[in-house]
């Protein structure tokens, strides 16, 4: 599957279901997750996420350094992409995955 084929603005919930279709050890290579988070960003423009951005996303979501991502990964790129397009920031969305992470905790 690529990514460039799907609709960039598709519901988390569609896209977790048409990634986990896909073999386990799935992976996309940093370019395509960039291109496709881009137009998930700014659906109506050309513009493209930069590498600072990038990395702070993924430091972000504790996914390490890496050229190709999972399957998981990507998902969690896309919940931090669209947390900004929709004007979170940064601490607000630090918050969520530190929330997340008690609830995890405590289970």
């Amino acid at each position: 599957m690529k990514l460039s084929k799907l609709d960039p603005l598709i519901p988390l919930a569609d896209l977790r279901a048409e990634l986990w279709k896909l073999p386990k050890d799935y992976s996309l290579y940093e370019d395509e997750l960039i291109d496709f988070l881009s137009r998930r960003r700014w659906p109506d423009s050309n513009r493209r996420i930069d590498r600072t951005t990038f990395w702070r996303w993924r430091n972000d979501n504790q996914i390490e350094h890496q050229k190709v991502f999972s399957r998981l990964d990507i998902l969690k790129l896309c919940q931090i992409c669209d947390h900004y397009r929709l004007d979170g920031t940064r601490n607000e969305y630090l918050a969520i995955v530190n929330q997340k992470k008690e609830l995890a905790i405590n289970k």
